[in-house]
């Protein structure tokens, strides 16, 4: 039977990992956001995949290939709202 590292060898590597990484810091995120409401949608995986395989031809995001498809079907969505906002900055 394999012998299991005490707890005190175990803590001492956590703690020398620790000591390596940079302070986590807290920031505002760059980009902003309306005053929107998060929601979860199931979709078939095919459907998924699509919009994933569209996004990425079309240099833009999930969201914002949704957003436009709500536009199209007369949904008011604010213009703020559009764009890839992983490229604002």
């Amino acid at each position: 039977m394999k012998k299991l590292p005490s707890i005190k060898k175990t803590t001492n590597i956590v703690e020398q990992l620790k000591a390596g990484l940079p302070p986590a810091s807290v920031g505002r995120p760059t980009a902003t956001r309306g005053r929107g409401s998060p929601m979860q949608v199931f979709l078939p995986a095919e459907t998924l995949k699509a919009l994933k395989v569209r996004s990425a031809q079309e240099e833009t995001t999930v969201r914002d290939l949704i957003l436009n498809a709500l536009i199209k079907d007369g949904y008011p969505v604010p213009k703020t709202e559009l764009g890839d906002r992983r490229k604002r900055g």
